[in-house]
């Protein structure tokens, strides 16, 4: 029992770990696979524009991911690794979504507050 409460433990902290950290995406395929699908010479769209694209997201999340609540970057890296090559644009998409809600939550809350009250 003690054995399987140990690798409970340790497993749990290894999912902390990653949300802590921004996850290392191979983005080629990725744009390789979106040029693909929008078409040769499709209004200017490259791999090079593509990967340009995604490290700018990779700069953005680099800025505010310490802000973004545990929670939603765990929820958000899981999102993005479903369905096959993941990309930053979809992580940082995802948290701006997120953060909006989690917003929007919040001042409906604050809304609800009887007046006088706080």
């Amino acid at each position: 029992m003690f054995m399987l409460a140990m690798l409970v433990t340790t497993s749990l902290g290894l999912v902390v770990q990653v949300a802590d950290t921004i996850p290392r995406f191979d983005v080629q395929p990725t744009c390789r696979a979106a040029v693909a699908l929008a078409g040769a010479g499709s209004e200017g769209r490259t791999v090079e524009s593509c990967v340009a694209g995604e490290n700018a997201a990779l700069k953005a999340l680099e800025k505010d991911w310490a802000k973004v609540p545990g929670t939603e970057r765990t929820q958000c890296i899981g999102t993005v690794k479903v369905g096959g090559a993941p990309s930053y644009v979809e992580l940082l998409t995802c948290l701006e979504m997120m953060r909006d809600s989690r917003k929007r939550l919040d001042d409906a809350a604050k809304s609800r507050k009887p007046e006088g009250k706080s």
